[in-house]
């Protein structure tokens, strides 16, 4: 009868592959994943940006992929759009930038009487996807 495995199992990859080592696996064992997703509610500053700090810290030098995008409600006055920071990824934390977008805008003949882009300064969820690049 073979013995129970002594390390941990391989994290989980794109391709799967049949194993041949002798040993079994333990009944509540995990498979570590290579992607951290978080759908987290952010404070947006008057800068509309928020500073979000991944659940698991990246390896040393490690800058993550990172996705984010922001949810809109039905019937809202207003669009918001997340991106990433650029250069403002590392290990521990992400920088997102949101932007606030009337639905309807209202413009004169002398100029933009709405301002189309206006800091956000509102707490907005989002959904998050980091991975370390491959």
């Amino acid at each position: 009868m073979p013995k129970p495995a002594t390390a941990a199992p391989p994290a989980v990859q794109v391709d799967s592959s049949k194993g041949d080592a002798p040993r079994y696996a333990l009944e509540n064992h995990t498979h570590e994943s290579r992607l951290q997703a978080r759908r987290v509610q952010l404070a947006f500053d008057a800068n509309g940006e928020a500073v979000f700090t991944f659940p698991k810290p990246y390896g040393t030098g490690v800058v993550p992929i990172v996705q984010a995008t922001a949810e809109n409600t039905r019937g809202a006055a207003y669009r918001y759009d997340a991106t990433v920071k650029q250069d403002a990824t590392t290990a521990t934390q992400v920088t997102i930038v949101l932007a606030k977008t009337p639905r309807t805008l209202t413009v004169s003949l002398l100029g933009a009487v709405l301002n189309v882009f206006t800091n956000p300064a509102d707490s907005v969820w989002v959904n998050i996807m980091s991975r370390a690049p491959s």
